[in-house]
């Protein structure tokens, strides 16, 4: 997730970094090898601070088409922590973006990806 928030929100690099910079710091601390950034703290730390208001009329466009590439890149994602990965995509990020606001906000951008989400996670983005 993080080399996905990295591409898509480059306003969270700086955050993204001090999380990196922190497991590093810990690793030297214990004099072990450095552990992989969680993804939680990515999603909490990176992601949604910039999300957090997406259903605003206001809101800038390019970051919803960044953040829906940003949701289309994760759900095709496969990797070894892709359960991981899904799990935290679904709780952290999308969880409380599916109010009517956000979902028409998305229409508009990318319907596709309204789909993709209701498949992956039944319930979410429901009908306005």
């Amino acid at each position: 997730m993080g080399d996905r928030a990295w591409q898509h929100f480059p306003e969270a690099r700086e955050q993204i970094t001090d999380l990196v910079c922190t497991q590093m710091r810990r690793a030297i601390d214990a004099d072990q090898m450095p552990e992989p950034v969680d993804q939680f703290e990515y999603a909490l730390q990176a992601v949604r601070p910039l999300i957090r208001d997406l259903g605003l009329v206001d809101l800038d466009r390019d970051l919803v088409r960044r953040f829906c590439l940003f949701c289309r890149d994760l759900l095709g994602y496969s990797g070894p922590d892709g359960n991981q990965v899904s799990y935290v995509l679904g709780m952290y990020v999308l969880d409380g973006l599916d109010g009517p606001p956000v979902v028409r906000v998305i229409r508009q951008v990318d319907p596709g990806l309204i789909e993709l989400v209701r498949a992956r996670f039944p319930g979410m983005w429901a009908e306005e």
